[in-house]
């Protein structure tokens, strides 16, 4: 253990950072929702940077939760996270905030239904863009045949 001399409030704040910056971040005692230790049993340790994330989004949840702000550059970061991962936010803000757990079916379900909302809206995305640029090539051809009535060359 550490043997602090003089001010120990103070050396034992500086030894507690130092040590808490030299042990890896994640913390699995840090977990708070059922759901995340859900998807800790079904992830594997190469993919723990997943859980890692779903920590953030606890965290981000409870200083929410708590009135708090992130500040500019944290908003950023919890925006990308919530983006990147809406189903788990939903689950673990569901759970945190109005205290209903989701279980690992109803969590599958809505991943599953947000993977086919996501490839609808980015199919009409895909006919929306060639729609437009089918109008675009008509009104060029238009304005080509227009071009020539007036006696301008190709």
């Amino acid at each position: 253990m550490y043997h602090i001399h003089g001010n120990h409030e103070e050396e034992s704040a500086l030894v507690k950072g130092i040590v808490e910056a030299l042990t890896p971040q994640m913390s699995l005692a840090r977990i708070r929702t059922e759901f995340v230790r859900d998807r800790l049993k079904e992830t594997s340790w190469d993919d723990r940077g997943y859980i890692e994330i779903l920590m953030h989004l606890e965290d981000a949840v409870d200083v929410i939760r708590q009135g708090k702000s992130w500040g500019w550059s944290g908003a950023m970061l919890w925006n990308r996270m919530k983006k990147d991962f809406p189903v788990e936010y939903e689950c673990i803000k569901l759970e945190m905030i109005d205290g209903k757990l989701t279980s690992p079916e109803e969590s599958m379900r809505l991943k599953t239904s947000h993977v086919r909302e996501t490839a609808r809206r980015e199919a009409e995305a895909v006919e929306r863009s060639r729609r437009e640029a089918e109008a675009r090539q008509e009104r060029q051809a238009e304005l080509r045949e227009q071009w020539r009535e007036l006696g301008g060359r190709d």
